[in-house]
């Protein structure tokens, strides 16, 4: 197979992926929060979203957008944990499962296309840039440096 149709295969199945999630928390009116230890868990409602409470904190932001279902978004945990432990005192981290979220509003909200996506915020909460896929530690604390993120 060539390389730009694995890619194409690849991008469709986490589209997929991505569509199904929509569907299925579309499908609930429930919510629940999850996130891992450290790391600030989106809570149930839209005035209260976890992703606005940080940025009101007036620090560099990183929100990652995925579910535990997704093997790259569990293998991000570890990562988004640590820069939580090592720099929060400086930046906020935060941690969306949008399956277990079971809203939809999120996917919309953010402009999620795929699992998992970082989403990068400056002090002032304006977007700086985002990352699809997994991403290292080291480059998200370049990204939330002035003038770092692309």
């Amino acid at each position: 197979m060539k390389t730009g149709m694995v890619a194409g295969v690849v991008s469709g199945v986490l589209a997929l992926g991505l569509g199904l999630g929509a569907a299925v928390l579309r499908s609930s009116g429930t919510v629940q929060a999850q996130a891992g230890a450290g790391v600030a868990a989106a809570p149930s409602s839209h005035a209260s979203d976890a992703v606005q409470a940080a940025l009101l904190s007036g620090k560099p932001t990183v929100a990652e957008f995925g579910a535990n279902a997704c093997a790259s978004c569990r293998e991000m945990k570890p990562i988004l944990e640590a820069l939580q432990r090592d720099h929060g005192e400086r930046i906020a981290v935060v941690n969306v499962d949008l399956l277990a979220q079971k809203e939809a509003d999120y996917i919309r909200r953010y402009r999620i296309q795929l699992m998992p996506t970082q989403v990068f915020f400056d002090t002032q909460g304006r977007e700086i840039g985002r990352h699809m896929g997994r991403i290292s530690g080291e480059d998200i604390l370049a990204r939330l440096q002035p003038g770092g993120a692309q």
